[in-house]
């Protein structure tokens, strides 16, 4: 089945999907980045301050995002994603109305939470439960609107800072959320028959307890794990860094802007790409793979620093993450089955989170120890490697799932 003919015929459930990605986005870092000078500047914050905040808020969303996530698979997804959808809105509108920095705070948890967390925690649930065979397809399709937020609302969002002010700003915010987003999520999962029906044959028996004994004695989960948390454990150290260290590798910052001109054009193709390769050969088979262009980008910073080295880094990060956002969701569905992969998702995503806020902490001691970038990219590269190479036991023995 092509592209375009299971989109038409799946037309609602994968616009669901794509519209609770694109507005993540509201959730995601580099859309909140915008607004740090003004948070810095009402309520007298530093940037150490903030950072410490936001990091907080990031952690804690990440602990309670198994908790909130695990319902997916007990409660209908209409009620589900409508619930995330007026947790996202309660976020926004506390950020308007913010005059506190503990009301700051508790936007910034719901916005972690509710944004980066649940919304893409929901729709990419949705597709790898919902999708026996063109799984691939659909995940590739719904990981659409991270690349999409990330190429229109900051260039949107930077221009009504410039007319308006940034409480009305998020005024706006909250305003597409309550008369864009939820009418959607309402009117495309409401007509939906094959989601009414894999509702009513959810299997609601087995608790959370019993799911994470059956998650954490599958014999090839720690194959796996290594290779699900390095990419997004080394991309957001590096990433956050990026303007310190691109002097040492002779990039201007201007380089660096462009280079991720490439990783989103790499991101979206791969995905694309991964697809139809993962409902071809399973998610077994292509996972181990998913390694391969990171480790060739890390080479490429660890031994080269001329101009072109930031656009063939960044691109070849791109192909990886954008095979993650196929692959990665498909693989919990072949080795746990659907039944229980929105518990999966959400314990799997939170250990990332975690990983992932430590990564800022060390990549900036090691710099303010002198440790040069290329030193960085080595030790990342060997590291990438080491967790590619352990992937590849998937290619090995059967896809069982564990229950």
């Amino acid at each position: 089945m092509t592209y375009i003919t299971f989109a038409l015929k799946e037309s609602k459930l994968l616009s669901f999907a794509v519209s609770l990605t694109f507005f993540s986005s509201f959730g995601q870092t580099f859309l909140i980045a915008l607004f740090v000078p003004y948070f810095l500047t009402v309520f007298d914050l530093t940037n150490a301050s903030f950072g410490t905040l936001y990091s907080a808020a990031t952690l804690i969303s990440a602990f309670l995002l198994p908790y909130l996530g695990q319902w997916i698979d007990r409660i209908p997804l209409r009620t589900y994603s409508m619930m995330v959808g007026m947790g996202l809105l309660s976020a926004a509108l506390l950020m308007t109305i913010s005059w506190h920095v503990s009301i700051l705070f508790l936007s910034l948890v719901l916005l972690r939470l509710t944004g980066q967390g649940l919304s893409s925690h929901t729709a990419q649930t949705t597709m790898a439960r919902f999708f026996d065979h063109q799984r691939g397809k659909a995940l590739s399709i719904s990981s659409m609107g991270f690349p999409l937020g990330e190429a229109i609302f900051p260039i949107a969002i930077a221009g009504l800072l410039t007319l308006f002010h940034w409480r009305t700003t998020w005024g706006m915010i909250t305003a597409m959320i309550l008369f864009i987003l939820l009418p959607l999520i309402w009117f495309l999962v409401r007509n939906s028959n094959t989601v009414e029906e894999k509702d009513s044959d959810r299997k609601r028996e087995t608790s959370t307890k019993e799911s994470y004994k059956i998650i954490f004695k599958h014999p090839k989960l720690l194959y796996v794990l290594p290779a699900i948390l390095i990419p997004p454990f080394w991309a957001t150290g590096l990433f956050l860094y990026q303007v310190s260290y691109a002097d040492q590798m002779g990039w201007t910052a201007a380089i660096v802007a462009s280079a991720f001109i490439a990783f989103a054009a790499t991101r979206i193709a791969m995905g694309l790409i991964t697809g139809p390769l993962v409902d071809r050969f399973t998610a077994h088979k292509t996972f181990p793979f998913l390694l391969v262009p990171m480790s060739i980008a890390l080479f490429f910073g660890a031994y080269f620093s001329a101009a072109w080295t930031a656009f063939v880094y960044m691109a070849l990060l791109g192909a990886t993450f954008g095979m993650a956002g196929s692959v990665k969701a498909a693989l919990w569905a072949e080795m746990f089955g659907t039944g229980m992969i929105g518990t999966v998702r959400s314990l799997f995503s939170s250990i990332m989170v975690v990983s992932t806020a430590a990564s800022p902490f060390l990549m900036g001691w090691w710099l303010d120890q002198g440790i040069t970038l290329p030193t960085i990219f080595l030790i990342a590269l060997i590291t990438t490697v080491i967790s590619g190479l352990l992937s590849f036991r998937l290619l090995f023995g059967q896809n069982e799932i564990v229950t």
